[in-house]
């Protein structure tokens, strides 16, 4: 049996203001919960509680109190079983009010804050809904039509904008649209679903990809500049990446010393971590003498981390932060390493990705191995990335012509 009541918790001393501790009082079987709520002198309680006065504060301040009865009441009744923890953690969870009307601004809203994204997913989805917000002001789920999804490709198509950030903001919009079709379910039965084959494709585009030479690569390789250590500190970063299977800098930056198993280096990388299980795979990168260097160089062995720019415990907003900031850094000095070595295709970080599987095309590596050391989940991922990276071949091709 469980029983709820508003009271003033008089079991520890006022504060200096002559408050107690407004509680709600949940007996559950033989657990008792104080559940605090506010805070209020004893006078005061007795003028809304006792004397049960009708004035429109106080009435208003009863109402709240006996909603939150009510919530306790919601809770045990779907809690099963009864678990004191989590009854107070759903307590004190912040109650989520549905959108009353079906304007996109407030179903982004509340998909951003109710559904528990990442830092970088909520980032993005936040500019889809700024993006569409400034293109169509006030405008609602009755206006996302397929004529509407084609236009808007046009639009942005013709103002410069590319077309996988426009895929990428029309995967963010049909996964609102789904969200509140199938799970929180706001959208009615009769509106007419805008994508799919019957109305509007997203496309899967890949852009063709300029890329190093093996030439160029071998001058990154070789770069030294004595007088700017800081250019060759980057330029080591960069190597990392690229003799680390090409991957990202956001797994480097947190690759700890405990990920190195013998003579492999073995994670996950941070872009599949919230992937369906059967299609994680573990990146594992072989530890040549080349790379072992390079960990022994730039590698901060009294940190947890390889790069020792983190700390254990670390925020996902402190991360994306640090990221960003260091990231940042990095480009420039690459920038001004591409300009020393007149590199024909600015070097970046993500360049390194690029510039290892097109070694390994080069090198007679077959598509399947490819993928499996890039950590492509499909060979249709894998097919299209070594495509965009084949556009060195049509010199080769049109030289035939007359």
């Amino acid at each position: 049996m469980a029983t709820f009541k508003c009271l003033l918790d008089k079991r520890n001393q006022k504060n200096k203001k002559d408050e107690y501790n407004l509680v709600i009082r949940a007996c559950i079987g033989s657990d008792v919960n104080y559940l605090n709520i506010a805070k209020m002198t004893e006078k005061q309680y007795h003028h809304v509680f006792v004397k049960t006065s009708t004035d429109e504060k106080s009435i208003e301040f009863r109402e709240k109190c006996n909603a939150y009865i009510t919530k306790c009441e919601r809770i045990i009744g779907e809690l099963k079983p009864y678990n004191k923890q989590k009854f107070r953690a759903l307590f004190y969870e912040k109650d989520k009010v549905k959108p009353e009307s079906l304007a996109l601004i407030g179903l982004f809203e509340y998909f951003i804050d109710n559904c528990g994204l990442k830092l970088r997913t909520r980032t993005h989805i936040k500019m889809t809904k700024l993006a569409l917000e400034i293109y169509n002001p006030g405008m609602t789920v009755w206006d996302i039509t397929p004529d509407f999804l084609k236009k808007f490709e046009r639009d942005k198509m013709s103002s410069g904008m590319s077309q996988a950030t426009i895929d990428s903001y029309s995967r963010d919009l049909r996964r609102i649209i789904n969200y509140f079709s199938n799970e929180v379910i706001l959208i009615p039965k009769n509106y007419q679903y805008p994508f799919g084959k019957s109305g509007y494709s997203i496309k899967n585009f890949f852009p063709k990809k300029l890329v190093l030479t093996n030439d160029e690569i071998k001058s990154v390789v070789e770069f030294k500049d004595p007088d700017n250590p800081g250019l060759e500190y980057s330029r080591d970063i960069w190597l990392l990446l690229y003799r680390c299977n090409g991957i990202n800098f956001v797994d480097l930056l947190r690759m700890r010393w405990t990920d190195i198993k013998g003579d492999y280096i073995i994670f996950f990388r941070k872009k599949t971590e919230t992937t369906r299980k059967n299609n994680k795979k573990e990146i594992t990168v072989p530890i040549t003498e080349k790379l072992r260097e390079l960990l022994d160089k730039v590698g901060v062995k009294d940190s947890p981390f390889v790069l020792g720019k983190l700390h254990e415990g670390y925020k996902e907003s402190t991360f994306e932060n640090r990221c960003h900031k260091i990231s940042q850094k990095i480009n420039r000095d690459l920038a001004v390493i591409g300009g020393k070595l007149n590199l024909s295709v600015p070097l970046k970080l993500k360049t390194a990705r690029d510039s290892y599987a097109t070694t390994l095309m080069r090198g007679g590596i077959s598509k399947d191995e490819i993928g499996s050391m890039l950590g492509h989940s499909n060979s249709v991922v894998t097919e299209h990335y070594l495509a965009s990276l084949d556009i060195e071949k049509t010199h080769q091709i049109n030289a035939v012509l007359f």
